[in-house]
């Protein structure tokens, strides 16, 4: 019976040259133009899971053109409480995304 040092050593290494598949993925959202649509879901996600079930309810659309996001609400109080709070949903949404990608975010009435 192998100990699990020679399993360890017999298991193969990959080159330090290959990809993974999250990078192999990545580069082929870009190449097929859909990685802007994958972080689009990626933040409707974020939005639903994120900002409660209240909020989600009155968000009519959500989507992002240019690199801005266009939120449209139902409800002008939710609308003017989503606008004081721009700049720090903006930041919480490019963590959530791992990079800058959001310049902007646009609350309609």
């Amino acid at each position: 019976m192998k100990s699990l040092e020679d399993l360890h050593n017999s298991l193969p290494y990959r080159k330090s040259n290959d990809d993974n598949f999250g990078n192999v993925l990545g580069k082929m959202l870009q190449v097929y133009g859909l990685s802007d649509k994958m972080r689009e879901f990626q933040i409707r996600n974020y939005w639903e899971q994120q900002m409660g079930p209240m909020i989600a309810e009155h968000t009519q659309s959500i989507f992002v053109k240019r690199r801005k996001l266009f939120v449209r609400m139902r409800s002008a109080p939710l609308r003017q409480e989503l606008l004081y709070g721009k700049a720090k949903l903006l930041e919480l949404l490019n963590r959530h995304l791992g990079e800058e990608y959001l310049k902007d975010v646009v609350i309609l009435a």
